[in-house]
């Protein structure tokens, strides 16, 4: 399974957490180095005792210098001396020609400072004019690094808090902006809006979360779909409903003026059977938009059913010729066989409505590779080819086929229905000498 978004919070967490681990150890080692070297004001003190001690520098009277060495381990509380550096070979090889640079019995006050040292180092301050040096204990108030330890632990704790703060920053926009355009779209679709879309607004982006505002999109579109189409439902029932209740109430009235009264009542009759078939049909249409994913389907063999439509058809329209032929076995997958055959009887008693007495209906069942393809084909007049995509819309009927008798346009949108229900597809063409609808069913195993 595609996880885009799980990949890059992954590749995220592992690239920050090696950054961080290589950012503080750049940092510390950076401030460290930078701590450790002594700062101007040491080294120009350092110089000056080095200057001074020069001065008094006299090998043959060393009075003078001793006393200041006394006066400075005193004032430093810190050891301190001067040595000579001629340094000579027991085999009297020339040691300045291998060491150019001299000896060196302490540290240059140019190198760094151990943060790490429990002590002080020794200091070699060299003589400008005089082959000795001045060595001293670094002292105290000389030291760098005094604020080593605390900005050690301050860049331990604040660079990886900023960094995951910063990490926590990023990933909270990452995903908030796509839940708070849901939750703005999801605000405006309940005040009514239900052309509210989300997708167009997060842009090329692709991850977990487009997928569920591509299912939101979805969703609204469904749900938008589903009410247009109780809006026009509740509109076409309501236009449907009047005509027979004033035919009602005009009967009604003769009636009760008792003019043809025998007349009136049977008229009464017919318009309150029409009215419950019409009721139940729409009311059969509403419950298969809500419940038809819910439907418990099981597998059967759909022979038996045509042969029992196929005889109902016959006894009905007994003036008609209906030819029939299918296989003696039409096992299918899935479906409801009420419903399928609710579904075959509308498209067949609708085929023999408009077929003139006398001629032909054909209903033939056939086989592809996957599907059973169910066809009724009529001998009426067909219908015009703008009108075809429209045949299966409820409350739809094609201008000037009305019949008296007809029904109210609702009897192959139920048919589309209940077929989808089922598991198949149906489709209408004209063919010559009609119209041909075609029912695509699942084969059975």
């Amino acid at each position: 399974m595609n996880r885009p978004l799980f990949i890059r919070l992954c590749l995220l967490l592992a690239v920050g957490t090696v950054l961080l681990f290589w950012l503080i150890a750049a940092a510390l080692n950076q401030l460290e180095r930078q701590l450790s070297m002594l700062s101007p004001s040491a080294r120009q003190t350092l110089l000056q005792y080095r200057d001074q001690a020069e001065a008094l520098y006299d090998p043959a009277n060393p009075a003078a210098l001793q006393q200041w060495l006394t006066v400075l381990r005193q004032q430093e509380q810190s050891w301190a001396t001067v040595v000579s550096l001629d340094v000579a070979s027991v085999d009297h090889t020339n040691l300045a020609a291998r060491f150019t640079d001299g000896f060196i019995l302490g540290r240059s006050i140019d190198w760094p400072i151990h943060l790490h040292l429990e002590y002080n180092p020794v200091m070699d301050l060299p003589f400008t004019t005089a082959p000795a040096s001045l060595l001293l204990e670094l002292p105290e108030r000389l030291r760098p690094g005094k604020f080593w330890p605390p900005l050690k632990l301050l860049l331990q704790l604040l660079l990886p808090l900023t960094l995951m703060l910063l990490v926590c920053y990023l990933l909270y926009r990452h995903l908030m902006r796509p839940v708070k355009l849901l939750q703005q779209h999801a605000r405006q679709l309940a005040a009514g809006q239900l052309q509210s879309r989300v997708r167009p607004s997060l842009g090329p982006r692709q991850d977990e979360l487009t997928e569920l505002a591509d299912n939101f999109d979805l969703m609204a579109e469904r749900l938008s779909q589903q009410l247009q189409r109780q809006r026009q439902f509740i509109a076409d029932m309501s236009h449907e409903l009047r005509t027979p209740l004033s035919r009602m109430a005009l009967a009604l009235d003769c009636a009760e003026q008792q003019l043809d009264s025998q007349t009136m009542l049977a008229r009464l009759r017919r318009e309150t059977e029409a009215m419950q078939q019409l009721v139940g049909n729409a009311l059969t249409l509403a419950w298969l938009d809500n419940e038809a994913g819910q439907l418990a389907a099981q597998p059967f063999d759909l022979a038996d059913l045509l042969d029992s439509l196929c005889s109902d058809a016959r006894f009905e329209y007994p003036d008609r010729q209906l030819h029939c032929q299918w296989p003696d076995s039409i096992p299918l997958s899935s479906g409801s066989a009420r419903l399928l055959g609710q579904a075959i009887e509308n498209i067949l008693r609708n085929a023999l409505r408009f077929t003139p007495p006398g001629a032909s209906v054909w209903l033939t069942v056939n086989r592809d590779a996957s599907h059973w393809l169910l066809q009724v084909r009529d001998s009426g007049p067909g219908v015009a080819a703008q009108y075809l995509p429209r045949l299966f819309t409820p409350f739809f009927r094609v201008p000037g086929a009305e019949q008296p008798g007809s029904g109210y346009g609702l009897g192959l949108a139920l048919a589309k229905r209940l077929t989808e229900a089922a598991g198949g597809s149906i489709s209408a063409a004209n063919s010559s000498g009609g119209l041909s609808i075609t029912l695509q069913l699942p084969q059975g195993m």
